[in-house]
């Protein structure tokens, strides 16, 4: 499965693919880490890693330090770019 940086750009798409639009221009797109997992669950284990690393690169935001499935499934990351 492709290099991080591949990782990270596949996970901005999977957000696009299935957030929800809001914001008042209609561009901000944000997904709830339960489905966002739900939905990667098939493609990698290696989620939070992943949305740490698109974090740290200013791709996404989310509250908290680390994610945990069940406990946080609740908690909306919003993809910024």
């Amino acid at each position: 499965m492709g290099t991080n940086s591949q990782k990270v750009q596949e996970l901005c798409e999977v957000i696009r693919s299935i957030g929800e639009s809001g914001g008042s221009d209609g561009k901000v797109i944000t997904v709830r880490f339960g489905k966002l997992f739900e939905h990667y669950v098939t493609i990698s284990n290696k989620l939070v890693g992943i949305l740490l690393r698109a974090r740290k690169q200013r791709l996404v935001d989310f509250e908290g330090e680390m994610l945990w499935q069940g406990k946080d499934d609740h908690v909306v990351i919003t993809l910024l770019q």
